[in-house]
């Protein structure tokens, strides 16, 4: 029987942390014991390596020791030359001996001593470290076997594992895309100035889910600055009473400011779900929950109740836990009603907590809106992650690190992506909801939609599509053209700027009087679209994925990539350019 989540938090605490971490060495061990690495070989082999790369940098602390004690005795030497050519006829013939003496001395340390030092620490240093390099090939080829069987699905087979009523798609299907727009009203308009970088998408208690990072232009604004010099010359009579000609010089500055295309990415949970259907609200973070009972709360709670006493202010009507509320601030919901059907006594009990705890958790860093069935959840510790979950994060020369490493980046992961959902888990009413194609078990056909495309260009990268004359970042949208089953040509098309130079003339006032024209140079931005093709097949045959083991399918995997001559597997889908 799952367990039920009443507590998003503590249920991370007591029950899914250790669970994922248990789920995480059980997949480690069979990773490892599928690819047959010789450990202790690479144990050896690393040993090796920290030694030789601890010889190398002692080589390079000495190296750089001597290399200071050679510029200072060649700076005495320079010294006491000069000071002996320069003093030759003031000095006694004492001084400039012992001078001279004294700079030949360290003239012949320098020869004799302190360059073929450095001559032997250079040729170590150099020596330890094209042995690191070679041990590291060596190390390398040892774990090749386990490195190549890390793949893209392997953190959300983990995460499945451990979580209940979570699942993942192989791939972003033209269904799901359909189930949320048709029976949850999601707006496809979203994506229209938007490129998507990464998704996944999914279901949560049978209602689906996308976790998205998208990238998008907002054409802000730059300010350059140009700069003028002026001359002028003025009469004045000086003490005598003469008169005389003065010259002035100035430096004018001048700004203008331009269009200036700038590009953000953000990433979001969006969850369909059809309680509440009507129900409209966008609570933003405020920070409150940590700095409970100080004088900023006591002020956002009286002026929520003042709001809650103005009957203009359409439904709005405090709950009984005012702590609550003021922490959870929606009071621009349209629906008192529908809202509390939603968050229940318990509800909110969840949800302060999960505000309040920053160590165990986030604490109060995310922002949640409603729009009827859509719910948006933007996180601020997802921001910096990349959510592809590329192989790469895992793959590691020691066995040890390695190990460590998947341990530490899976815990990583899987605490960030589930308490970036847990705002949802802790509402009760959306764990009983579920979508009509989950109650009665429809297929969903394994056509992939657009948001997939869009990510797997831009996984490729904007550099293979965008015009040869853009300086910009690039707004990839694709389209999908000569579709043959699983097999399709995706044309991506790159929105980027090109820069043209231009001179702005701004009049300033000058120190004589007179207005000069500064010349500002400045960028102007030019949209261009560059344009390039990817060629997709879509894996629909992995049907029992669970129940293979790693090897076979990465097996698959490079059946797949010889049979359709692609060169990238990610998530069910072979793709080349």
């Amino acid at each position: 029987m799952a367990l039920e989540i009443y507590d998003p938090l503590d249920a991370y605490i007591n029950v899914f942390k250790d669970r994922f971490r248990h789920v995480a060495e059980a997949t480690f061990a069979q990773l490892a014991a599928e690819s047959h690495v010789d450990i202790e070989a690479n144990r050896k082999t690393c040993h090796k390596i920290y030694n030789t790369a601890q010889r190398a940098n002692n080589a390079a602390s000495r190296l750089s020791r001597w290399t200071m004690l050679c510029i200072v005795l060649w700076i005495t030497v320079i010294v006491g030359a000069t000071l002996t050519i320069v003093n030759y006829d003031d000095w006694t013939p004492e001084c400039v001996v012992a001078t001279g003496t004294a700079t030949v001395a360290v003239l012949l340390m320098l020869f004799l001593r302190v360059h073929p030092k450095l001559s032997a620490l250079r040729k170590l240093h150099l020596d330890e470290t094209s042995h690191v390099s070679s041990l590291k090939s060596e190390a390398l080829e040892q774990m090749e076997p386990l490195n190549r069987l890390y793949d893209w699905d392997l953190f959300t087979r983990m995460m499945a594992k451990t979580v209940p009523n979570l699942e993942f798609d192989p791939y972003f299907t033209t269904r799901r895309l359909a189930e949320m727009e048709h029976v949850y009203g999601w707006d496809s308009s979203f994506n229209d100035e938007r490129s998507v970088m990464s998704c996944r998408s999914g279901a949560l208690n049978g209602n689906p889910l996308v976790i998205c990072r998208t990238r998008k232009m907002i054409m802000g604004s730059k300010t350059y600055t140009g700069y003028k010099e002026i001359f002028w010359e003025t009469y004045e009579q000086d003490g005598n009473g003469n008169q005389v000609v003065v010259s002035h010089t100035e430096t004018l500055s001048a700004e203008y400011t331009a269009p200036y295309p700038e590009y953000y990415e953000l990433t979001r949970v969006i969850y369909g779900n059809t309680a509440a259907p009507d129900l409209v609200f966008d609570r933003r973070r405020s920070g409150l929950a940590s700095k409970q009972g100080s004088l900023a709360f006591k002020w956002k709670k009286r002026k929520l109740r003042n709001e809650a006493r103005n009957l203009s202010n359409g439904d709005y009507a405090m709950m009984t836990n005012e702590d609550y509320e003021t922490m959870f601030d929606t009071s621009n919901r349209n629906s008192n009603q529908q809202y509390a059907l939603l968050f229940t006594p318990m509800a909110q009990q969840s949800m302060t907590h999960l505000l309040q705890d920053d160590e165990n958790g986030y604490g109060d860093d995310f922002d949640f809106e409603k729009n009827k069935m859509i719910n948006i959840i933007v996180s601020g510790h997802l921001q910096e992650l990349d959510l592809d979950m590329s192989p790469k994060h895992y793959s590691n020369f020691d066995y040890n690190l390695a190990e460590k490493n998947f341990y530490e980046i899976s815990a990583q992961y899987f605490k960030a992506i589930y308490l970036a959902l847990a705002p949802l888990l802790c509402i009760p009413m959306y764990r009983q909801m579920r979508s009509r194609e989950n109650i009665y078990g429809r297929d969903m056909p394994q056509h992939s939609a657009f948001w997939e495309h869009e990510a797997l260009a831009n996984l490729w990268g904007e550099e293979h599509f965008r015009a040869p004359d853009c300086v910009t970042h690039c707004i990839l949208k694709t389209e999908q053209v000569d579709e043959d089953g699983d097999e399709s040509t995706i044309v991506v098309y790159a929105h980027g700027y090109r820069s043209e130079q231009r001179v702005a003339y701004i009049d300033v006032m000058g120190g004589d009087g007179r207005y000069h024209e500064v010349p500002v140079c400045w960028d102007e931005y030019i949209p261009v679209t560059g344009t390039g093709r990817l060629h997709i097949k879509e894996d629909n045959t992995r049907t029992n994925d669970n129940a293979a083991t790693q090897q076979q399918r990465l097996d698959h995997i490079d059946k797949v990539l010889s049979s359709n001559n692609a060169m990238l597997y990610r998530r069910h889908i072979a793709s080349s350019l």
